[in-house]
């Protein structure tokens, strides 16, 4: 593998990184001022020499913007390689160091790239859970990330994000009116951290990196606060239906019985129904893995959609438009705008933002994208509960029916 070229001092991938970090931290500290409102008063300044590997719960799809600005030189990100399609913009990421990883997916490549960058001086930014939340709840961290980050000997700093959740919910129509900040937890030396066993040291950095908004008393104003929550819940907790809820304002309702639940300012679920059990967005996440884990075979499809488009989106590659029309998921094949890919095929698969479903398919990439009120969720439980390959191999762990 070709390494990019390194100052001797500095972290700074390329020269040239030098006056781009400095541009790119102005323009993010004033963007996510303005537009998110988001508000951090911690920096770090990282020494000579000193190479940092920042460790970040994931909330929002800005939160890179949200973190650079708090360290004197660059921290370059892991971040999908689905953002990654495209010759321009690939050639553009590639150039400032941002460094791709396969979704739902190891990525040998991407471990290998991160290491070389810690262990050359440069800092780097990691999600760990690999995603941004749902239901403000940890996504699977790999129990090998202890051995990751101890091999590296670079200061290890834990950094939280609070709000953005309530503020810029990943399935929202709108943003709300909020609180958003964000701070430095800790910062662990290597001498610290390569003196504590694995176990507690991934216990440590999931400590420390939890963050639950619905705990804070925070409330987030807006008249729109459930709307588009059907991007991700899809079965009834009332009447056990899949597919028939649809939402408005601030609440969400079932067509088939009738079911009504507020998602109030405070980032909880009401309702004056009392079949209705839960009061938090992570339970009723809970309840539908059970429900789709637990469902009876049948003949046909499992799950259904009209108007998606399919692209292809192989990272470096050009995107191409492949079909438009209907999309479906049986026991044998994903099928969309009258293309059908076997599901042992299939690999691996991710969600994008909110209404994106991304997925390997006989080593080639291609992203789904819905209308509006498209959830992509359904089928990634759905290929963790057929017979596709990514369910066989066990390739996907946050949205694994077991866990």
């Amino acid at each position: 593998m070709r390494k990019a070229k390194i100052e001797s001092r500095g972290g700074y991938r390329r020269p040239a990184h030098r006056v781009f970090f400095i541009l790119i931290k102005a323009v993010a500290f004033l963007y996510t001022r303005l537009v998110l409102g988001y508000r951090c008063r911690d920096k770090y300044r990282q020494k000579d020499g000193e190479s940092v590997l920042v460790l970040c719960n994931h909330q929002t799809d800005l939160d890179i913007l949200c973190i650079l600005p708090c360290f004197s030189r660059p921290v370059y990100p892991v971040a999908a390689d689905s953002i990654f399609a495209g010759k321009g913009r690939s050639r553009l990421l590639s150039y400032f160091g941002v460094i791709p990883k396969k979704k739902a997916a190891s990525d040998l490549r991407c471990v290998v790239r991160m290491y070389d960058y810690l262990r050359n001086g440069s800092s780097v930014l990691l999600f760990p859970e690999g995603n941004r939340y749902y239901a403000e709840f940890q996504y699977y961290v790999t129990e090998s990330l202890p051995k990751f980050i101890k091999n590296t000997g670079s200061t290890l700093v834990l950094f939280n994000l609070h709000g953005g959740n309530g503020k810029d919910p990943r399935f929202k129509h709108k943003r709300r009116r909020g609180r958003f900040t964000g701070c430095i937890k800790e910062v662990i030396p290597p001498d610290v951290y390569s003196a504590m066993p694995d176990d507690e040291l991934l216990g440590h950095i999931m400590d420390g990196i939890r963050v639950f908004d619905s705990d804070s008393g925070e409330k987030y104003k807006s008249r729109r606060r459930a709307e588009y929550l059907e991007r991700m819940l899809f079965v009834c907790p009332v009447c056990g239906k899949f597919e028939t809820l649809y939402s408005k304002g601030s609440h969400i309702y079932c067509s088939e019985c009738g079911m009504k639940a507020e998602y109030t300012e405070d980032l909880h679920l009401k309702s004056g129904d009392g079949q209705f059990p839960f009061t938090r967005l992570c339970e009723w996440w809970d309840f539908q893995k059970a429900a789709v884990r637990d469902m009876e075979p049948k003949d046909g499809a499992v799950f259904s959609d009209k108007g998606v488009k399919l692209t292809s989106s192989t990272p470096f590659e050009k995107r191409t438009v492949l079909a438009k029309g209907d999309m479906s998921i049986d026991g044998k094949a994903l099928t969309v705008g009258g293309i059908a890919f076997p599901l042992e095929g299939i690999t691996s698969a991710s969600v994008v933002s909110g209404r994106n479903l991304t997925f390997v398919c006989d080593k080639k990439d291609y992203t789904v994208r819905g209308g509006p009120r498209f959830d992509p969720v359904k089928y990634m439980f759905a290929l963790n509960r057929l017979d596709s390959a990514m369910h066989k191999n066990k390739s996907d762990r946050y949205f694994d029916l077991e866990v």
